[in-house]
């Protein structure tokens, strides 16, 4: 949401039932009775990805609109509980692949065991296919959110990053052998949520502050720190990459955490928690990858202790590019920092 319109709809210290709004998280989170909801949409991108590098069809993009939603609440802690479906198709549509979309749909939410409840359909003049999902917490110690991060926490990632950005930037280049090929399909249609890992860490009481990674580690980490209103520094070679995505960055004269700094998408989450809780995180399978401070200053730190400061660009639908341009300006921009 752009700053100017984040102003204007700020609503939390206004209505007291309102525990996250606008500027608070991604989701909305709220009192209701004994329990908090904590709401959350999310589209798809108008020229999905899939589409884009042809590897994909409308059941994939119904698959990623129900992930994409999940995502939000596996990054604020709370328990998925219904998905409402939203679906706009041009006119001239074939019925055939409104069914598609919708079969998606219904696939990624019984993997997940969170029903389709309802939502609402729509014939229209371009492709809009989204939604929103719904989910509890049984107390605000089980959420993470983004403004409650503290000066000093440690800052962890749930998996792997820059999949997406290896995986798009190989495939529009043909690289690697038929292995990686397949595993860069898979990274970008078939979506794996760390639900497991929100799970732990909210039934635990661990986060403070937290928030999905959509859109590049660089915004989504700046945007926790906006609402935080602190800063952080990030251990370059802490960055986790998987292996496929470090053979294409050596391969492509980039350093591997750079590629963590372009679209997202992995459907992977940051949380913060106190320095205490170091082992148990770590025991869990997640990695740390830096830590808050009282400063305003978002530092990438390089073997040896040099700082910069990283960017915080990210994927942006204003800037009318298709992601395969998108992608390699981000990352290529990313890189060019540790020069």
């Amino acid at each position: 949401m752009s700053p100017w319109l984040a102003s204007r709809l700020a609503t939390r210290h206004s209505h007291g039932d309102l525990i996250a709004g606008v500027n608070d998280d991604d989701c909305a989170v709220i009192r209701f009775g004994d329990v908090l909801l904590v709401a959350t949409t999310d589209f798809v991108n108008s020229h999905p990805i899939s589409i884009e590098l042809g590897i994909g069809s409308f059941h994939t993009v119904g698959r990623l609109a129900v992930a994409a939603n999940l995502a939000d609440l596996c990054g604020s802690g709370a328990a998925p509980k219904i998905f409402l479906a939203a679906v706009t198709m041009p006119r001239g549509t074939v019925e055939d692949d409104f069914i598609t979309v919708m079969e998606g749909m219904r696939e990624e939410s019984r993997r997940w065991n969170v029903p389709i409840a309802g939502g609402d359909t729509k014939l229209g003049t371009a492709l809009a296919i989204g939604g929103a999902a719904i989910g509890i917490a049984v107390s605000e110690r089980n959420l993470f959110l983004k403004h409650r991060s503290r000066p000093g926490d440690l800052v962890w990632a749930s998996g792997q990053l820059g999949s997406c950005s290896a995986a798009v930037w190989g495939l529009a280049e043909r690289y690697g052998d038929s292995h990686w090929q397949r595993w860069a399909i898979d990274t970008l249609t078939v979506p794996d949520l760390p639900l497991s890992k929100s799970r732990a860490v909210s039934d635990a009481e661990l986060g403070r502050g937290g928030t999905d990674i959509s859109d590049g580690l660089g915004m989504d980490l700046s945007q926790l720190c906006d609402c935080s209103d602190l800063g952080v520094v990030v251990e370059a070679d802490h960055v986790p990459v998987a292996p496929e995505a470090r053979a294409f960055a050596v391969d492509s004269g980039l350093p591997p955490w750079a590629l963590a700094f372009g679209i997202g998408g992995e459907f992977q989450f940051l949380v913060t928690t106190e320095a205490r809780h170091g082992d148990t995180m770590n025991a869990m399978g997640f990695h740390l990858i830096g830590e808050t401070t009282s400063s305003k200053d978002r530092l990438l730190r390089f073997p040896g202790g040099r700082l910069v400061d990283f960017p915080t660009a990210g994927h942006r639908d204003v800037r009318d590019l298709t992601f395969i341009q998108e992608t390699r300006s981000l990352v290529q921009a990313a890189a060019d920092v540790a020069k």
